[in-house]
């Protein structure tokens, strides 16, 4: 009989020990989640003489007029605020993140995606396409030139 009671109470002890655990119910937030600004625009595509200007990157709000900023919430739901050239849109949506890159849905049903930059904190647009004129520093004469531009959001 003392054997018994004593096969229960180790038993029980046992059980109590493996339904405790130290582990944290609670999943890691996605690193994405959180309040992102505009910060500024990466220059790229820029054939000779100006590929020197290549990776150079410009305030998004001083020299774009750019000022965008977005809340990705835990529940995967967006909040974005643009105030770009004097104009204040506000947009929402949804968005999904998977290895390192995040997409936001918008409620219109227009899609973004960026690149999230672990390193830099930073979330990077997809390069767009542009043209501009700009001066051909060896020739002094105004020229229509293609390049892309790279949007770069910082994490506040």
């Amino acid at each position: 009989m003392k054997r018994l009671l004593y096969l229960i109470c180790v038993v029980v002890f046992a059980a109590g020990l493996v339904s405790c655990n130290k582990d944290n119910d609670d999943p890691t937030p996605d690193p994405v989640v959180g309040t992102w600004s505009s910060d500024r625009v990466r220059i790229g595509g820029l054939p000779a003489p100006y590929s020197s200007e290549n990776g150079r990157e410009l305030d998004a709000l001083t020299q774009f007029g750019i000022n965008t900023s977005f809340v990705i919430k835990s529940d995967k739901t967006f909040t974005e605020t643009d105030r770009s050239g004097g104009i204040v849109d506000d947009f929402d949506g949804t968005w999904e993140f998977s290895g390192t890159e995040l997409t936001k849905k918008y409620s219109d049903g227009d899609e973004v995606s960026l690149t999230y930059d672990a390193a830099k904190n930073q979330l990077l647009s997809e390069t767009f396409a542009v043209q501009d004129s700009l001066t051909n520093p060896t020739t002094s004469k105004l020229e229509l030139v293609s390049y892309t531009l790279q949007l770069v959001y910082k994490k506040q």
